[in-house]
């Protein structure tokens, strides 16, 4: 019998060669084919940015680190990649790769390198059928904020989508979406986080002559996760199955307005401890306004479940609001700021009951560019988080400068 018959298909292995086997080949085809097209845009980049956080390993005040560990770091991060931008009559195909060297000025045993993958290919086949099919892969290091070990370990995740519409008369239009996700580290502690999930979504919407929108989603998701081995005594699944129906709206008020809202039910079970079961509104409005031609002021509410890569729990809801605000004060400089405050509620966990969290973010940035290769950014960030469980507060201070030079 013939061996490679046999190969598990979900080899993880098998499965990355495979991905960046696809990678590599849509790059080639993408690169040689827009030698022949005129309209091709091909924009190699580098990048250097230079990053200082007052908390890298998101630490309570209380937590003590070891010796050989700081708890502040400088990070000298740089960049070099390639974008690419092709239009072959109403096939459009976008491609943007990049590598990113990280190197920690105090914590080097943090010194990585990161990756980037992200491409898109937004299809049309007549003037009914629409769609794109995109995969993104991104490399790059674990999330402290939720880990008790500040050993290095790499994070990848990488997302595979498929959309298509089809516009049956002038107002109306129905679709498919399906989504592969998968998220992996190679530490073996973290392991136990390791998600994969599949998602598949069918919508119909009705679309006025100015192109609003107005429909209904139903979507159903089935995750698990490979690392969480079931026992006698476990109280979180590693699997899950979670359907959503959503009324939908996307409506431009005014020419200086634009209303979003996605509200509607959200029911997710376990198949092996259905006492973890959970159901409940979800619900997102984001609100945009231009009171003139260079200020966009934006408003954000929400509340949503979430998949949870928290080694004690598996999901939560999150309920929170943000507010944005956008300038360009010239033709080269512009800024921007974000505030954002959410509570994290975790439902199922190995403590017992579930705990919150509350997290608060301000973000302020300015960025200069005094030509259309050249880009130079300042940015602070400030960030918190208040526990229910003890050592898990957390304070950071951060400020980025970078320089980006397109070729």
């Amino acid at each position: 019998m013939n061996t490679l018959v046999n190969l598990p298909l979900k080899n993880k292995y098998c499965q990355s060669c495979c991905q960046r086997l696809a990678s590599l080949g849509w790059m080639a085809f993408v690169l040689v084919a827009g030698d022949v097209c005129a309209d091709n845009a091909f924009s190699p980049y580098v990048g250097v940015t230079v990053v200082k956080d007052s908390n890298l390993y998101r630490l309570d005040s209380a937590s003590v680190l070891p010796a050989r560990s700081s708890k502040d770091d400088t990070i000298y991060q740089t960049t070099a990649g390639v974008a690419v931008d092709w239009l072959l009559s109403r096939q459009h195909f976008i491609l943007d790769a990049a590598v990113i060297d990280n190197r920690f000025d105090q914590n080097s045993n943090l010194n990585y390198v990161g990756q980037v993958l992200d491409l898109k290919w937004n299809w049309a086949l007549g003037s009914a059928l629409t769609g794109n099919v995109g995969f993104v892969q991104k490399t790059t290091l674990n999330d402290f904020s939720n880990t008790t070990t500040q050993a290095s370990s790499k994070k990848e995740d990488s997302t595979a989508q498929f959309l298509g519409k089809w516009r049956y008369t002038p107002d109306w239009e129905v679709g498919i979406k399906l989504s592969d996700y998968d998220l992996s580290y190679d530490l073996l502690a973290l392991q136990r986080n390791d998600r994969k999930s599949t998602k598949k979504s069918v919508f119909m919407n009705y679309v006025t002559h100015s192109r609003n929108r107005v429909g209904v989603t139903f979507s159903q998701e089935d995750g698990s996760y490979p690392g969480r081995t079931l026992s006698a005594s476990s109280v979180i699944d590693n699997r899950y199955r979670q359907d959503l129906v959503l009324f939908n709206l996307d409506w431009r008020i005014t020419g200086k307005s634009h209303l979003q809202v996605d509200a509607g039910w959200n029911a997710r079970t376990h198949p092996n401890l259905p006492n973890r079961d959970y159901d409940g509104l979800s619900m997102k409005v984001d609100y945009f306004w231009l009171p003139t031609g260079k200020v966009v002021l934006n408003a954000s509410l929400y509340r949503q479940l979430f998949s949870s890569s928290y080694r004690a729990s598996s999901f939560g809801e999150k309920t929170g609001y943000s507010l944005g605000a956008s300038w360009q004060v010239s033709e080269k400089v512009s800024l921007n700021g974000v505030v954002k405050d959410e509570l994290k509620e975790y439902l199922d966990q190995e403590l017992g009951s579930g705990f919150k969290e509350r997290y608060a973010w301000l973000t302020l940035g300015v960025n200069y560019q005094p030509d259309p290769m050249l880009n130079v950014a300042l940015k602070f960030n400030q960030s918190a988080r208040n526990s229910t469980q003890v050592l898990r507060d957390y304070e950071v201070d951060s400020f980025a400068l970078s320089l980006d030079v397109k070729f």
